[in-house]
Parts: structure tokens; sequence; C-alpha cells
């Protein structure tokens, strides 16, 4: 369940990252090419058909002056059509409106919450989390750049986004008791858990049809990029957006088609394969990585697997999330 939970974590703040680079494009980019087209005189600019004029039908009034304020500033145009920040912005709320206030809300229930409770995040915590999280990449920096890549995601972005969680994490478990004996019970019972094991960070172009795998795949073979592709194509709601990144996967990981996982485990680095029948459809994947996990033992083992059993009893962070908002009274006030 936690696998879905992440999951939906890192689509809403994709919306976040993408309202936030938008109305930065809007503020930064377009004000000073406003600038730059005001100094030009007027009759230099165009031809005399490319001009937009007012008193005739069928074309949109230039108002790209500055008197007329933010919202009717044209940051697009199509032929002659204009399109205006306030229909931007207008976009940008029907499609990540929600998403993103709900994402705000949260975290300022959050922070009210930790800090009447007192609770905080050490850099150790933190250190060992992201430790987890890069697992399966050949370094942190190399993590970073693959958030980077896949999901538009800077450093500070991860950063912040992990915080929120082990805050959210901490709240939860609060007040949920653990026994040593349960620790050393689930660690002897679950010794294949806490083993080092072979992990693949795999993408995929999910079909409903061998024949449009094999297409894609063809695309693939003819310098298409894999990423662009899967955005066009994949079926698959969850990756597409993310360029089907499927992140870093346990070669026998239940959660996956055991067949696919077999052969992505042959496959060279930036290899290809397919079409695979996978549930749903089929789907044609590349390796981006393999590596091997190192096992941890001692204290750090038994604080793990003591979260771990914590936030199995917990309420999901989902209702946590409620939960928050709920008792901070939160609510739109639009």
């Amino acid at each position: 369940m936690r696998k879905y939970e992440v999951l939906r974590a890192v689509v809403i703040l994709q919306a976040v990252c993408m309202v936030v680079l938008t109305i930065v494009v809007v503020i930064k980019v377009w004000p000073g090419n406003e600038r730059q087209l005001d100094q030009q005189p007027q009759t230099s600019v165009g031809s005399e058909e490319d001009l937009v004029d007012p008193s005739k039908p069928g074309q949109t009034p230039d108002v790209d002056s500055p008197e007329l304020g933010d919202e009717r500033r044209v940051v697009a145009r199509v032929g002659k059509v204009m399109i205006t920040a306030a229909e931007l912005q207008s976009e940008l709320q029907k499609q990540y409106g929600s998403a993103v206030l709900r994402t705000l809300m949260v975290h300022k229930a959050i922070d009210l919450e930790a800090a009447a409770s007192e609770l905080s995040i050490s850099a150790e915590e933190q250190s060992r989390e992201l430790e987890k999280m890069a697992e399966g990449y050949e370094s942190e920096s190399r993590y970073y750049e693959v958030m980077q890549e896949q999901l538009g995601m800077s450093k500070e972005q991860v950063l912040e986004d992990l915080r929120y969680r082990l805050l959210l994490e901490k709240i939860a478990v609060r007040g949920i008791v653990v026994s040593d004996e349960e620790v050393d019970r689930y660690i002897a019972d679950h010794p294949e858990e806490f083993e080092a094991r072979i992990q693949l960070h795999l993408q995929w172009i999910k079909t409903e049809t061998a024949k449009e795998a094999n297409t894609v795949l063809e695309l693939l073979t003819n310098g298409e990029d894999f990423a662009e592709l899967a955005r066009t194509y994949s079926i698959d709601s969850f990756t597409a957006d993310a360029g089907g990144d499927l992140g870093v996967i346990d070669e026998d990981d239940p959660f996956y088609d055991h067949e696919m996982l077999e052969t992505a485990g042959r496959l060279q680095i930036a290899e290809m394969a397919g079409p695979l029948k996978v549930d749903g459809g089929f789907a044609v994947i590349r390796l981006i990585e393999r590596q091997m996990t190192t096992n941890i033992t001692g204290s750090r083992l038994h604080d793990a697997v003591r979260k771990q059993l914590a936030l199995a009893r917990a309420d999901s962070l989902t209702e946590m999330e409620d939960e928050l908002l709920n008792k901070y009274d939160a609510v739109k006030t639009e």
C-alpha cells in the first residue's frame, strides 16, 4: 500500500512543480520580453498584415500593454489569436489547483502539529532515509539527477518533500509502542527482507496490444526518446507523465510481472526489450541501472523494523493528512 501512497505524493509534487515553474515563466520571462517589445517602434515589428487590428472582425485585440494589467498580458500567440496570462492561470487552476492547494494546506497543518508536539527531523534521520531512497543508484548525486530528469524536481524540492513525509510518518506513529521482542521476532521470521539484494531501475511503455508495443519498439529502435514515447503512448497513467519511470524495483518484487523482471534482469544498461505480456496489456521496458543493496544490521536494523511495524499499525498517511486538516479547521475560502 505504501508504494501507491508514495507514488501519489510524487504525482502531486509534480503538479506543484509544474504550477510554480509556469508562474515563474510568466512573471520572469514575459515581462522582460514585454519591456523589450515596448522599447521598439510599433512600425518596425512585423509586416502590416501581422499586426492585429481591433477593428477587424475575427482578430483578438493586442492587450500586451502595461496599463491593462498582468491578467490581460499576452503570454503566447497562435497565428493572430492571443493567449493571455489570465487564460493560462485559469487552465492551471482547473487542472492542478485542487491538488496544489491541498498539498499546501497539508504542509501547513504538518508544521503546526510538529510545532505543537515538538517533533522535528534530525540530519541523521534525513540522511538515513535519503540513503534508502538512493539505493539502486550509483551515487546520491545520480539520484538527484534522475529526479530532475524524470520528475523535474530539484535537490531542494526532493529534500523538502522528504522532510514533510518523515514528519507526517512521525506524527502517525507517535503513541504506537512496538516492543523489542516484536522487533526481534519480525527480523527472525523475515530474514529475506534484510539481505543484500539486486535492484533494477526500469522504465516502461505499456500498451493495450502487442501490435502497438511493436510500433513503439520500432520507434525506439529508430532513435526516438523513450520518455517522450511513454508520455505519448503509455496507457499506465501512474508513470506516463514521468516518462514511464517505474523507479527502483527489487528483482523479485511481487507487485510486478515475474517474466518482465526476469527479462529485465538479463538486460544490459540502456538496453530495451518487448513486447512483454503484462497484466492489462503489453510492455516495452528499458533498464536504466542495476545495483546491489547493502544489508543493514544492529541498531539501524532495529530502528527501521520498529518504524515499519508502527507504520503498519497506524492510519494511512492519507487518512493522517485528513485528520490534521480537520484538527486545524482547514477550509478553502473560495
